[in-house]
């Protein structure tokens, strides 16, 4: 058996989504800049932990493209989306977030529409100030509305191509000082993709979804 340096699998997991906290908040808040390295060894010493965590964090933050690894360069900070990636990525959640509403409103089951209106409830209760740690929650929650449904639609292969596009993540990094400014809008437009779902009106819930996704890339857009 080896032997595990950051003790079981859960604390190692709970350490590297520690330091993957830490190194979202600098980003999200602007204190690293795009292209600042990452240095693992570095880094372990500045968040008091060993290596492996930190790799962990690095890897997970790769995958929300908040990190890229470069060869001969290694992990950095990337630069947040320009107006065309922004643009692509509405094109590829309209291909998909609204099929997915639609298979949603079709199959859900009544305890997943009881699980999407609370953590509706939710999102429209977090805070949402300028900093990361201020609307963090905010962020969470709404990810995870998106998220739920694609997993109410059952169908696997859609939800992957989903999960794919970290475009949650990516549209914060576009706010400025001023912080999350579209909250009551957004949270206006989940509750009819819910009502929608929750009714199982799946043209309801598809064009419901579809002004969402359109909607929110327009206001992505408009702040640059």
């Amino acid at each position: 058996m080896t032997h595990d340096p950051e003790g079981t699998d859960p604390v190692r997991s709970s350490r590297s989504e520690q330091a993957r906290r830490m190194l979202a908040e600098r980003i999200m808040d602007g204190a690293m800049a795009p292209g600042t390295p990452l240095r693992i060894g570095a880094l372990s010493t500045e968040l008091s932990m060993s290596a492996t965590p930190v790799r962990e964090a690095l890897n997970l933050l790769t995958g929300e493209k908040l990190v890229e690894y470069l060869p001969m360069r290694g992990f950095v900070v990337t630069r947040p989306p320009d107006d065309g990636q922004v643009r692509t990525m509405g094109e590829a959640r309209l291909l998909l977030e609204p099929e997915l509403a639609a298979l949603a409103a079709d199959r859900a089951t009544a305890q997943e529409g009881e699980a999407l209106a609370a953590t509706l409830e939710s999102t429209a209760t977090a805070g949402v100030g300028a900093r990361f740690r201020e609307y963090e929650g905010y962020l969470e929650h709404s990810s995870s509305f998106h998220a739920e449904i694609a997993r109410a639609a059952r169908n696997p292969y859609l939800a992957a191509a989903l999960e794919a596009i970290p475009v949650h993540t990516l549209r914060f990094r576009r706010f400025g000082d001023d912080g999350v400014d579209d909250a009551e809008i957004s949270v206006r437009e989940h509750r009819a993709v819910l009502e929608a779902i929750c009714s199982h009106d799946a043209a309801a819930a598809r064009a419901a979804m579809a002004d969402h996704v359109r909607a929110v890339t327009e206001r992505a857009l408009q702040l640059r």
